[in-house]
């Protein structure tokens, strides 16, 4: 069944089942509240009629006249004060009948009214019994018809009333349903669209509700989803690329050594040319395979972070380096615009700067940024790492030989390299600010990259939360 079926199906059964119950209801209210008015009056009718009959003569009179007499005198006396459509009962049974009805079985009468239907007509019939002589009961009989009648026409007018607004609703609920159907069938086709690769379609609903929503998240979707397609086929064009030059020395000279006679000094040479190009694509694999995991919006661990501890560990893996090169490296803090000397996590007093995210991915990320550094600095250079926890910021600065500014709108480009020959002396993949940026925006932050060809360069990481 479609769903144009079901909610127009649903909309119609509701709207006849409350109107119904509701009409039903109405009705009822409104003929009870008209029989109960009726009733009242003529319940006033009856006691004033009451007490001009009984002023007919005293309790002791009627009780000194014989049963024969007083009987007689009651029904002269009842023809005198009530009018037509009333009877005079005595022991339950009609004495003098003053209605055009037969009065039969009164004594089954046993609410204050009753409303019988005879023919096509429609009576309200009450009994009240008089004060004295004990045993007389004045019965009343009404033609009520034309209020039964009105109730009938209350009834005729509220089921237009229910065809009107049944029709009107019915014409709403169709013209929701077909917006809202029009827009679903809209976002369908966008979806199979999407899933077929054509992620230029969009579907743009100016309405304020639900679907707008909708709509605007597959198309963020989609434009997510193109842009990461469209990143990892550069990314792997590239890889193609750059993996080509190792591949090609790792063949050249593996090729040498099988089929060209080569003196020992040569081989030796020739394995170190292999051994390079392939920790060259060793490093560039790993971290291809990094960078692609967060395209795919791998899952990540998320926890705190100390990134001083981060820091500490970065350094002590490349203190070796550090210390053959005669690097100054510090990691300094900055708190109240004070800077802080190098720190330890051995260093009880400092306050940690934490966030949450995954650790070994943050690893990463400075174990990038600080390699990047010691690319760019020359032997003996500096490279401090300014951790400011109340900005959430950290900074790493080198005064290295900086970045050409045609160049650093790109370096964050996938085997984008600023000097592709040095980079290539050094194992350089291109991949490293590639993946840094990712990791970043993975944790909800994002980077900034200033530099000045021949002064060095810095790059701040700034997470949420940030000012």
């Amino acid at each position: 069944m479609r769903i144009r079926t079901k909610i127009t199906g649903l909309v119609a059964g509701v709207l006849s089942g409350a109107c119904a119950v509701c009409g039903t209801f109405a009705v009822n209210q409104y003929m009870n509240i008209s029989v109960e008015k009726a009733a009242a009056v003529e319940m006033e009718k009856l006691e004033l009629a009451e007490r001009v009959f009984g002023q007919t003569g005293t309790r002791e009179e009627l009780e000194d006249m014989g049963e024969v007499a007083r009987d007689a005198y009651l029904k002269y006396q009842f023809e005198r004060y009530y009018q037509e459509g009333y009877a005079l009962l005595k022991d339950q049974e009609c004495i003098k009948n003053m209605t055009d009805y037969d009065i039969s079985a009164p004594e089954a009468l046993k609410a204050p009214y009753v409303v019988q239907k005879q023919g096509e007509k429609y009576l309200l019939i009450m009994k009240r019994e008089l004060p004295y002589p004990r045993g007389f009961w004045v019965m009343s009989v009404r033609d009520i018809t034309s209020t039964w009648a009105e109730g009938r026409e209350q009834a005729k007018n509220f089921f237009m009333v229910f065809l009107w607004v049944f029709g009107v609703s019915m014409g709403i609920a169709a013209a929701v349903t077909g917006r809202i159907l029009k827009a679903l069938e809209k976002l369908r086709v966008q979806a199979e669209q999407i899933r077929e690769g054509d992620f230029s379609g969009k579907v743009m609903l100016t309405s304020r509700d639900e679907l707008k929503d909708l709509s605007d998240s597959i198309n963020s979707m989609a434009d997510q989803i193109r842009q990461q397609i469209e990143d990892l086929e550069l990314l792997l064009g590239a890889m193609a690329h750059e993996m080509k030059t190792p591949l090609t020395n790792i063949l050249g000279y593996a090729d040498s050594l099988l089929h060209v006679r080569l003196s020992e000094r040569q081989r030796e040479q020739s394995l170190e040319a292999i051994c390079r190009s392939a920790g060259q694509l060793n490093q560039m694999s790993g971290k291809l395979l990094q960078l692609i995991g967060l395209y795919e919006n791998q899952e990540m661990e998320n926890g705190p972070v100390d990134l001083e501890e981060v820091m500490w560990h970065i350094y002590q893996e490349k203190e070796g380096e550090l210390s053959k090169r005669n690097i100054d490296f510090q990691i300094r803090r900055r708190d109240g615009g004070k800077i802080c000397g190098r720190v330890s996590p051995d260093d009880q007093e400092k306050p940690a700067m934490c966030v949450q995210g995954d650790q070994l991915l943050l690893i990463s990320l400075f174990d990038n940024l600080v390699s990047n550094s010691l690319k760019a600095v020359e032997d003996g250079g500096r490279i401090q790492v300014i951790m400011d926890r109340e900005r959430r910021q950290v900074r790493v600065q080198d005064n290295g030989r900086g970045i050409p500014p045609g160049d650093l709108p790109h370096v964050t480009k996938a085997f984008y390299m600023v000097d592709k020959s040095r980079s290539r002396r050094q194992q350089g993949s291109g991949l490293g600010l590639a993946l840094a940026e990712r990791i970043v925006k993975a944790h909800g932050g994002k980077m900034e990259i200033k530099s000045r060809p021949g002064e060095g360069t810095e790059v701040t990481v700034i997470f949420g939360g940030g000012k």
